[in-house]
């Protein structure tokens, strides 16, 4: 059976609004300027954890967990408002129709990102919901996809990881999957092609076509 695996956030939603507006709160909470919208977009992707460490400094001895807590309450009230990119339920939809097997797989906190795809149009499209654990277990994208397959029994060489980050692309290549990225969310083409892609896609759309590709030549 082909295994699909999907990152979330610059992948299936557009979460970069809501997850900026979010940090600028916390970050701000502790005297530290808003950031802009290009240093937001690296930070979307990480586990919160190593975010918040990098944007706080260390002189200021902040509790990470309590800026995460503080950062989670802050996105709780906005975090169901991020939109599915156009044309992504279709092509889920369409992948359902052929039997694949589909999960999300992202570092963000397992419990939000299932409250993420209840809320929205993609609710019950997915086998399962796999995140980062309270603790920020399970956070590395590397991990993840070894604790997913653990858990899945997924057969690697029929498995392929979406995601529009360089994490995503190195966990798959990590993990022996067929590793393929988004030119639609927030990272960067050629940072994605060195980080390991097989291929790089610009919709929704050409992901039918990609994936077929992929699982024909065995990539």
């Amino acid at each position: 059976m082909v295994t699909l695996l999907w990152d979330l956030d610059g992948t299936l939603i557009d979460s970069m609004p809501v997850i900026g507006s979010c940090l600028n709160r916390t970050v701000q909470a502790y005297g530290e300027p808003a950031l802009s919208d290009d240093e937001i977009r690296p930070l979307v992707g990480p586990e919160l954890s190593l975010t918040l460490q990098k944007l706080i400094p260390e002189g200021k001895r902040v509790d990470v967990a309590e800026a995460k807590a503080m950062y989670r309450r802050f996105y709780r009230e906005t975090m169901c408002s991020s939109p599915v990119f156009d044309g992504l339920v279709e092509v889920v939809d369409h992948f359902r129709s052929l039997g694949m097997n589909q999960f999300v797989a992202t570092a963000k906190y397992q419990a939000l990102a299932q409250e993420i795809i209840d809320a929205g149009p993609l609710q019950s499209r997915f086998t399962a919901v796999y995140g980062s654990e309270e603790n920020g277990r399970l956070g590395n994208k590397v991990e993840l996809l070894a604790h997913i397959h653990q858990q899945e029994g997924f057969e690697p060489a029929n498995t392929l990881m979406i995601g529009d980050t360089v994490f995503d692309m190195e966990a798959a290549r990590a993990n022996n999957l067929t590793a393929i990225a988004v030119n639609w969310g927030y990272g960067d083409a050629e940072a994605l092609r060195q980080a390991g892609a097989h291929f790089l896609v610009d919709s929704p759309a050409q992901l039918k076509d990609v994936i077929r590709t992929a699982l024909d030549c065995g990539c």
